[in-house]
């Protein structure tokens, strides 16, 4: 077996994954550098256009690893009401019809599902002893989420912006992930921006679902430059109603311009300096501008596809707004109490000054020379000398520091309500999200 610390990190998935979709790697004894490891090319599968298949095996160990590419579909440009049917069509002759229509994947030997199944056992027949890891991104991922549950050689599978295929799935598979049996073996990456991996996010997660951290700068999807959105859209539905397909509420006008145009970008992760990937749960806490904007974002045109999303965060804008009330309250509200005990202090060495002033009228004897008016004289100069607060109305002091306390209690407790409510919104989601294996 690979030792615990040569086991691969999160980051290193990602490059093997990535190196799946470069043909000049399907050649027997090729070898491909992966951090400190070097993985060697045993065997690969190549159905043109469909599915491609990659298998390697690290240095000094017994286990294999399996990355899977599929294809992304023809890409067009969409200007008009003709070639969104025509895109629907093209799409939709491809094995991405089966995520998009919930297609059960029982008994049809001819998708990418099924072939990639039957690659790995035959991998499994000539290393019957090896442990079998897989990767792939997009509909490859969803390849190897379909054989993880499927097959027990593989020991451990890490998919990037896969649709989610639980409603494919047999009934019998089903039950077996509502019980968690998937979830240690099977860790399923979605980055926020990628359509594809949004696709049936509404649905029960097979494995672990683990948002990332979205990248700084996001490409903007391919609009018509004839059409508007909601023309679009409805175009869309009737591309799919003329075909007798059920519409799927998770695959509109973001999801379908994306997938056609090409246009986003899959190498948006982000990692730690130990390889594992940034999860978007970190970046959430303490962060309210960065949480509400991602909320206003998904919120732009996706229907269900970002409810696995918004179970994140919306328990997070809660408590994060109380974090930054009450961080209003400890900064910007005890500054002004500071400022009015600090007139305290001038008014303190305003009486002293006069004091002095006193003493010293009446230190050199001159008794006759103090008089009421003098008094009101000596006050007025220092008035002039001092700055405006030094003198004040000691009634309007009491009763703006009750005014500010009163408020500050008031603000303290909508702070704690806040994130009660917010505490109680997590937990209530973490319930929720525990049975779509969302964390």
């Amino acid at each position: 077996m690979v030792n615990r610390k040569d086991r691969l990190t999160d980051k290193e998935f990602k490059i093997i994954s990535d190196h799946a979709g470069n043909i000049d790697n399907y050649q027997q004894h090729h070898t491909i550098e992966i951090g400190q490891q070097t993985l060697t090319v045993h065997d690969f599968l190549k159905i043109d256009q469909k599915l491609y298949g990659l298998t390697m095996q690290p240095e000094q160990s017994d286990e294999f690893i399996v990355a899977f590419h599929c294809p992304l579909p023809h890409q067009m440009r969409v200007t008009s009401k003709q070639d969104v049917h025509n895109a629907v069509q093209s799409l939709l002759k491809t094995d991405y019809a089966y995520p998009i229509e919930r297609k059960s994947l029982d008994g049809n030997q001819d998708h990418v599902f099924f072939k990639g199944k039957e690659y790995i056992e035959k991998v499994c027949q000539k290393h019957p002893n090896a442990g079998i890891h897989l990767t792939g991104q997009a509909l490859a991922g969803a390849v190897c989420a379909y054989i993880a549950t499927e097959q027990p050689a593989v020991k451990k599978a890490v998919t990037f912006d896969s649709p989610n295929i639980w409603s494919s799935l047999s009934p019998s598979i089903q039950q077996k992930a509502q019980q968690g049996q998937y979830k240690r073996m099977l860790t399923e990456y979605i980055q926020p921006s990628h359509y594809v991996g949004l696709l049936n996010r509404h649905d029960q997660g097979v494995g672990q679902v683990k948002y990332t951290v979205p990248p700084r700068q996001q490409d903007s999807v391919q609009e018509s430059v004839k059409y508007k959105k909601r023309e679009i859209d409805t175009f869309l539905k009737s591309a799919f109603a003329s075909m007798n397909i059920e519409w799927n509420e998770s695959f509109d006008t973001n999801a379908f311009l994306a997938l056609v145009s090409g246009e986003f970008k899959a190498n948006g992760y982000s990692f730690h300096p130990n390889g594992s990937a940034r999860i978007l749960d970190e970046q959430l806490d303490h962060n309210t501008s960065f949480t509400a904007m991602l909320l206003q974002e998904i919120h732009s045109g996706r229907a269900y596809a970002q409810s696995g999303l918004e179970i994140i965060i919306k328990s997070h804008l809660l408590k994060n707004s109380s974090y930054d009330l009450q961080s209003i309250i400890e900064h910007e509200v005890h500054t002004v109490f500071e400022k009015i005990d600090g007139i305290d202090e001038s008014v303190k060495d305003a009486v002293h000054h006069v004091k002095q002033e006193l003493k010293g009228l009446v230190g050199f004897g001159h008794y006759d020379l103090l008089s009421h008016s003098d008094v009101e004289a000596l006050v007025d100069e220092v008035r002039m000398e001092q700055s405006h607060s030094s003198f004040y109305s000691h009634e309007k002091q009491l009763n703006a520091l009750y005014t500010l306390r009163y408020y500050e209690q008031e603000l303290s407790a909508l702070s704690r309500h806040m994130y009660t409510m917010g505490d109680d919104y997590a937990k209530a989601d973490r319930r929720l999200a525990m049975q779509m294996g969302i964390h």
